[in-house]
C-alpha cells in the first residue's frame, strides 16, 4: 500500500527527529565523560522539552570548549655526533627550515662581499613591483660587463625574460635593466633593497648595486643571506625560476634570442632546487643553496669558498648522515 505524500513527509520528519535526538544523547554521553553529569543533564532536559535547536547549539559550544585543539607534531633533530667536514669557506651555515634549527655554522655573522647572491634581493624587490608581462627597455648604461645574458641597448623584453636572464645566466645587464626601469630609477631601486634590509632587521647587510659588484658598501653575512633566502622562498614565481636549468627568451620584436643556462652546477643533484651562485675576485665562490631531500628542506649558505659546489655537497652528505628527524 502506498502512503499519501503528506504522510511520507511526516514519516520522514519523524525519522529525522528520532535520529537527531539519538545523536544528541550520544554526544551528551560523551560530554558526561568529559565534563561530568551536569552538562549531560542539561542536554537531556533540552531534548526532553523539545528544544532540539537549543540543544544542538549548547552541545556544539561545550564540545568546542572541551575538545583540545589538534596539535602539530613536534619534530626534533638528533645528532650522531659525526665530525663535520672541514671546509675552506670563510663563512657557512646549514639550516633546517622545518624545525628552524642551525645544523652547521661557521662565522655566520661575518660581513663579506656577496657577489651575485645580491641578485636574490634584487629578484624579491623586482617581483613585488613588476608583473611577468611588463615590457622593459634596456638602457645603454645597463650594459655593465661581467656575467650577462647578452642584452643590447634599446632592446625590449618582458620582465619575466629579464628575471630568468638575471637568475640563470647571472646577467648583470638584466639586473641593471630591472633597476633602471623601476619607478624613480636605479637609485630608488637600490634604496628599496636597503629599505627591505631594515624591515627584515638584517644588521650585517647593505647593498649599493643590484648585481653584486665588489664594493666596500655591498656586503652581507651568511646569517643575513639565510633570511633573504627564506624570504625568496615565499614567492612561488621565484621558486620556478631558481629551479630552471635552461631556457631561452626572445626580445619583443623577435629579432634577438637569448639562450639561458643556470650556473648552479648542483641543480637537480643531491636534492638541490635553487637558489643562486656568485663569484667575484673579492667574494670568492659563493652559493645560497636550497635542498629538498628525504621530505626535508635545508638551506645552505657558503661564502668565500675555494669550491662552493664541492663543499655544499659535503655539507649535504654530512647533514643526512649525521642527523635524524624524529617526532616527539
Amino acid at each position: 500500500m502506498k502512503l499519501p505524500l503528506n504522510l511520507k513527509i511526516k514519516s520522514n520528519q519523524k525519522n529525522l527527529r528520532i535520529i537527531a535526538i539519538s545523536t544528541l544523547l550520544v554526544l551528551g554521553s560523551i560530554l558526561f565523560l568529559l565534563t561530568g553529569p551536569e552538562v549531560f543533564n542539561l542536554v537531556e532536559s533540552k531534548v526532553s522539552s523539545g528544544n532540539l535547536e537549543e540543544a544542538v547549539n549548547f552541545t556544539s559550544s561545550v564540545l568546542a570548549e572541551t575538545t583540545p585543539p589538534v596539535q602539530t607534531p613536534k619534530i626534533q633533530i638528533v645528532s650522531s655526533n659525526i665530525e663535520a667536514p672541514k671546509i675552506s669557506a670563510v663563512s657557512a651555515l646549514a639550516f633546517d627550515v622545518e624545525t628552524n634549527q642551525l645544523l652547521f655554522q661557521k662565522n655566520i655573522n661575518q660581513r663579506l662581499a656577496l657577489a651575485s647572491t645580491t641578485k636574490i634581493m634584487t629578484a624579491i624587490i623586482a617581483s613585488e613591483h613588476f608583473t611577468s608581462a611588463d615590457i622593459l627597455t634596456v638602457p645603454t648604461e645597463a650594459i655593465v660587463g661581467g656575467s650577462s645574458m647578452e642584452l643590447s641597448g634599446g632592446e625590449r623584453l618582458t620582465f619575466r625574460s629579464l628575471l630568468y636572464g638575471m637568475m640563470l645566466n647571472s646577467g648583470n645587464d638584466a639586473a641593471f635593466t630591472i633597476a633602471m626601469n623601476y619607478p624613480g630609477g636605479y637609485d630608488a631601486f637600490v634604496s628599496k633593497m636597503n629599505g627591505r634590509v631594515l624591515e627584515m632587521g638584517l644588521k650585517d647587510t647593505h647593498f649599493d648595486n643590484p648585481a653584486g659588484f665588489d664594493s666596500p658598501t655591498n656586503y652581507s653575512s651568511a646569517y643575513d643571506l639565510l633570511q633573504i633566502g627564506i624570504a625568496s622562498m615565499q614567492n612561488v614565481k621565484l621558486g620556478r625560476v631558481f629551479s630552471t636549468k635552461e631556457t631561452s627568451v626572445t626580445s619583443i620584436d623577435k629579432t634577438q634570442i637569448h639562450v639561458l643556462k643556470n650556473l648552479n652546477k648542483l641543480l637537480s643533484q643531491e636534492g638541490v632546487v635553487g637558489i643562486k651562485t656568485g663569484t667575484t675576485e673579492k667574494a670568492g665562490e659563493s652559493f645560497v643553496g636550497l635542498v629538498e631531500k628525504n621530505s626535508h628542506t635545508i638551506l645552505i649558505v657558503v661564502l668565500n669558498s675555494n669550491d662552493r659546489f664541492g663543499e655544499t655537497k659535503e655539507l649535504i652528505d654530512w647533514i643526512f648522515t649525521n642527523y635524524s628527524w624524529q617526532v616527539n
